[in-house]
């Protein structure tokens, strides 16, 4: 934890927040395409643009939750909801409720994602989902250091692998790109509607802004939500337009589940189709075991302590229920959670976090910074 002396506002510390954002974002969802075409592509030549609207609002939510945060030295999000809601303060619950659902249906898509992968290898889905399960009970208790330790270097793999699809695919489709843009065909108002759930959903980032923000004061603050919305708007960008070209034969192939994987492998280039697999396949791993980790020490010492008194017993305990959850919800398949689950939580966010802090948020925020000018630096 940084007191207000260690804060900075220097652009390289900014951008080390940023990236904390980007890497909550550019996941093995995103990954996919499934998030693109879902909430983006399939409504027409507005997704061309509308993905930086959507990490705008965002933006501005992180900004206002940041703010709150290290002008207060506040570290968890639950410090900074209770202060939202004041003198309310129980309200806090709703973050808490969103937060839940969200890490399940997060954890659930990423099992689907990686089951997904191992049916294009002759394994059914349900059998294929039993295997990642077993992977998981193993590497959530023997092997999450490792996992931790990888996570990086493949998330990096996984980026250099779908920017370099992006572009290639882009070139190889610019007519029909162009083709898309130039029709002018959109449902703008499922198109607008899609844009404010999906910066509802992705606000499963403020936790970790929160925590990531304390070596901010409020002009680092700033500077990170802009470099966030640069780099998180035009990541998604380039994936939604390299989509609109590659769309209908995405539907026509029934490759929805995994679109941008139909695209590297219909681009013929096989060390990237090799590489995208496997970064993809270990960025769903990943995922899951460091969430389920953390929902481990969330629930370790709450369930079992009268009847299970060894801690390392009551850990796999509580491993082996929280992946048997999840596994039951990745049952109704990627599209389905990203579609469905992602869509009620990106409600909920809505509700729940995005208006009360741009409202209630911003006006506290504005107040405190008034009152108490040294706050800020």
């Amino acid at each position: 934890m940084a007191d207000s002396t260690a804060k900075g506002a220097g652009w390289a510390t900014a951008f080390s927040v940023a990236s904390v954002w980007f890497g909550t974002h550019v996941g093995g969802g995103f990954a996919t395409g499934n998030q693109a075409i879902q909430y983006y592509v399939q409504y027409g030549w507005m997704a061309s643009f509308l993905p930086m609207i959507a990490m705008g609002i965002l933006a501005l939510v992180l900004k206002e939750a940041m703010t709150m945060a290290t002008t207060r030295n506040m570290y968890t999000y639950k410090e900074v909801f209770t202060e939202l809601w004041a003198p309310y303060t129980k309200l806090e619950i709703t973050m808490e409720i969103f937060n839940f659902v969200i890490i399940l249906a997060a954890v659930g898509s990423a099992i689907a994602g990686a089951a997904s992968l191992l049916t294009n290898y002759g394994i059914p889905y349900g059998v294929a989902v039993c295997i990642i399960g077993v992977i998981l009970v193993f590497l959530v208790i023997f092997g999450v250091g490792v996992i931790i330790k990888a996570s990086t270097v493949m998330s990096i793999v996984i980026l250099i692998a779908s920017f370099t699809m992006y572009f290639i695919a882009i070139a190889n489709h610019s007519s029909q790109i162009g083709a898309v843009l130039a029709s002018g065909e959109a449902q703008v108002g499922m198109a607008v509607w899609k844009t404010l759930v999906y910066s509802g959903f992705q606000c499963v980032a403020v936790p970790s802004m929160i925590a990531a923000s304390s070596i901010l004061n409020a002009k680092g603050v700033k500077r990170a939500s802009l470099l966030g919305w640069l780099m998180n708007g035009l990541a998604l960008t380039v994936s939604c337009i390299m989509l609109l070209g590659w769309h209908s034969e995405v539907i026509a192939a029934e490759a929805t589940t995994l679109p941008n994987l139909f695209v590297c492998n219909t681009l013929g280039i096989g060390v990237l189709s090799v590489c995208y697999q496997v970064s993809l396949f270990f960025a769903f791993i990943s995922t899951c075991v460091t969430t389920i980790f953390t929902m481990v020490q969330k629930f370790e010492n709450k369930i079992f302590t009268n009847s299970i008194s060894n801690i390392k017993v009551r850990r796999i305990i509580v491993a082996i229920i929280a992946i048997l959850v999840c596994m039951c919800v990745s049952m109704v398949g990627l599209t389905n959670i990203i579609k469905y689950a992602y869509g009620y939580c990106g409600y909920l966010g809505l509700i729940v976090i995005t208006v009360p802090m741009l409202t209630i948020g911003h006006k506290k925020n504005k107040e405190y910074i008034a009152a108490h000018p040294e706050s800020v630096n």
